[in-house]
């Protein structure tokens, strides 16, 4: 990619063929054969404690990505856009309506890529790219033809720098270190954005309650950080991302937006439902938790049934923050 106006610049002619695809309309699975499928399983995944999981040794990711994490990613997906009424914050619909100028979008972490596929059909005159370490992504039938999917972004993304109107982000708080956050990740966002353009973070709180209200959960929340903080992850972090983004000096127009969602019974079927992607969260967290605790899975089964009860016994909310930007 050699020429950012000509990578973002609408064809004349209706894309509906390979060939005549946007340059950045990459298939990521054309170069995969038959032959190559069970190698490729084996060096892309490893299976533990019957989860599937990545196989990239310098990642932080330590939640599975079998069918079971992308169901429970994907129902997620419309969890937030209900609470938030939509899939982003930042000011940009007006520049995704555009139909001269091809806007392009990137989704970093994007998983099964539920993000990218809803926007890509909500907004098709736009290009979506989403990348992963993973490649769970949708098949070619089922995804649009404005989006594609790339795997692998440790090592900086693939992209000129001032590729993209809109850089988004979710849920990856517990995969990045608080140094990577001050010195790489924010710099890596910023560098592909265009200038102008706009980058939006989007990462929950950890559920922290007193341990006498709610002792099973409170100690599978601070084993959770503590286990975070072995690998330099800062649970915390949602809070001092607005000001990370601001000590960089690389971006203006800086907003924060919080919403608490009620989490549990009393909060009726989105609290029921909020309650149940809690549970699954925290089943996902087994086979890394249950051996930092120490205990078996029988005992961490035992304790994720207690923090059912106890959440919906209790009035909890679950926090989430959007944090977005303009590129200076």
């Amino acid at each position: 990619m050699n020429n950012n106006n000509s990578i973002c610049k609408k064809s004349t002619n209706k894309i509906n063929k390979r060939n005549t695809q946007h340059p950045l309309l990459i298939n990521s699975t054309e170069n995969q054969d038959d032959d190559g499928f069970d190698e490729f399983i084996l060096d892309t995944f490893r299976f533990v404690g019957g989860r599937r999981y990545h196989n990239v040794s310098n990642s932080k990711y330590f939640l599975p990505n079998d069918l079971t994490e992308m169901d429970r990613l994907e129902k997620q997906h419309y969890l937030f856009r209900h609470i938030w009424k939509g899939n982003f914050s930042a000011p940009i619909r007006e520049k995704l309506l555009q139909k001269e100028n091809c806007p392009c979008v990137l989704d970093v972490g994007c998983g099964p890529g539920t993000w990218v596929t809803d926007m890509a059909f909500e907004y098709p005159s736009a290009i979506f790219i989403g990348v992963d370490i993973s490649p769970i992504f949708p098949s070619e039938q089922k995804k649009p033809e404005n989006a594609t999917f790339l795997q692998n972004m440790l090592d900086g993304l693939p992209f000129e720098d001032d590729t993209f109107d809109f850089v988004y982000q979710r849920s990856l708080a517990s995969a990045i270190s608080e140094d990577q956050w001050k010195e790489d990740i924010i710099y890596e966002l910023h560098r592909v954005t265009k200038p102008d353009g706009w980058i939006e973070l989007m990462e929950p709180e950890i559920l922290s309650p007193k341990k006498n209200d709610a002792p099973n959960c409170h100690k599978f929340s601070r084993s959770l950080l503590n286990f975070l903080a072995t690998l330099g992850i800062n649970g915390f972090i949602s809070s001092q991302l607005e000001n990370i983004l601001k000590s960089t000096k690389l971006f203006k127009n800086i907003k924060c937006e919080e919403i608490s969602t009620p989490i549990g019974q009393w909060g009726g079927r989105l609290g029921e439902m909020m309650c149940n992607d809690y549970i699954e969260n925290v089943e996902a967290c087994k086979p890394a938790l249950s051996q930092f605790m120490g205990i078996s899975h029988e005992k961490f089964d035992s304790m994720l049934e207690n923090i059912r009860v106890e959440v919906n016994q209790n009035r909890l909310y679950y926090k989430t923050r959007r944090f977005y930007a303009q590129k200076a």
